[in-house]
């Protein structure tokens, strides 16, 4: 399941990006759409999709180059790593990696990159200059959400079968603690302190907040059915969690660990991701193949856009500031 898996721009967005220099440009947004074999490329000011990016073999997990230059995706059914280059939108390159490669994410230098392996248990360290695998790290059953520390010191990753958490040290690539979270962990996400760490639980439909001191659980929050993927916004007061099964995003208040609202979006919420600002959160919905653009201060949907059959985008996706 994991691994095969109208437009009218608010007049809110529209005045906060008119605010804007004139020389800056707009956040970009890369949509893996999984069935349709694309990408497509929103541009944020308008919410509208300015490009169509032809990727085969099923794409699916997304990260974004610390500079913006490149955006990395896996293939599952190839098994490959995709790179497009965002200066022309165009696929350079396709690159064997592993079977069942599936979540992704970069280092903070932008010099390396590591994906989980859905069939091998292992991440693979990849060098991003030569595309090549430099080194695997065995992790716990089924590695899916991966995320690096803001330090670059540690990599976290979530092993859905292993209802586990793994923190491996980056310079060493040893794991230095595993620790056990809720059931089938998925998605991840870390505050901008490095400080804690948030992990959707799909199948005790909860997230678990771990700290980054040795992996102790802080707490738990219930959310509704199937949490997927999480995202920050409002300077980490906010936590989005994608609630697959349920056609909503939970909103919870990290200071009190509480689900302070509950927000309808498309059907089978998955990838989520926030705009440089901590304003708007944009959510890719697998089965009505759109994005739903919630502003984060009003806790409502702004804007649906329309973009390519299975949006999926399990990863990093924002490109730009």
């Amino acid at each position: 399941m994991f691994l095969t898996h109208v437009k009218n721009a608010a007049a809110l967005a529209a005045a906060f990006f008119l605010s804007l220099p004139l020389a800056a440009a707009a956040p970009r947004a890369y949509i893996t759409n999984q069935l349709g074999d694309s990408v497509s490329v929103i541009d944020t000011a308008s919410n509208t999709v300015i490009e169509t990016i032809a990727v085969p073999g099923k794409p699916a997990g997304i990260a974004v180059a610390p500079d913006g230059s490149r955006v990395y995706v896996t293939t599952p059914e190839s098994g490959e790593l995709a790179v497009i280059d965002t200066a022309n939108n165009k696929l350079i390159a396709q690159v064997p990696v592993s079977a069942g490669a599936l979540g992704i994410t970069t280092d903070r230098t932008g010099k390396t990159i590591y994906i989980a392996d859905w069939y091998k248990n292992i991440v693979s360290v990849v060098d991003a200059e030569s595309l090549q695998v430099k080194k695997t790290i065995p992790v716990g059953q089924s590695p899916s959400g991966l995320a690096v520390s803001p330090d670059n010191r540690w990599l976290y990753v979530a092993n859905r079968l292993d209802n586990s958490v793994s923190q491996i040290d980056l310079e060493t690539l040893r794991i230095r603690n595993t620790t056990k979270v809720g059931e089938h962990p998925f998605g991840l996400t870390i505050d901008s302190r490095g400080e804690k760490i948030y992990v959707a639980n799909v199948e005790s439909d909860d997230v678990t907040v771990l700290s980054r001191d040795h992996l102790k659980r802080i707490g738990t929050v219930k959310v509704k059915m199937l949490p997927y993927a999480a995202s920050l916004t409002q300077n980490d007061s906010l936590l989005f969690v994608t609630n697959q099964d349920d056609g909503t995003v939970s909103v919870i208040d990290t200071e009190t660990l509480q689900e302070k609202a509950v927000i309808s979006v498309g059907d089978k919420p998955e990838g989520i991701d926030t705009l440089p600002g901590g304003r708007f959160v944009y959510v890719a919905n697998w089965f009505d193949d759109n994005v739903s653009v919630i502003d984060a201060l009003s806790l409502e949907v702004i804007d649906t856009i329309e973009t390519g059959e299975g949006s999926r985008a399990f990863g990093q996706f924002i490109v730009g500031e």
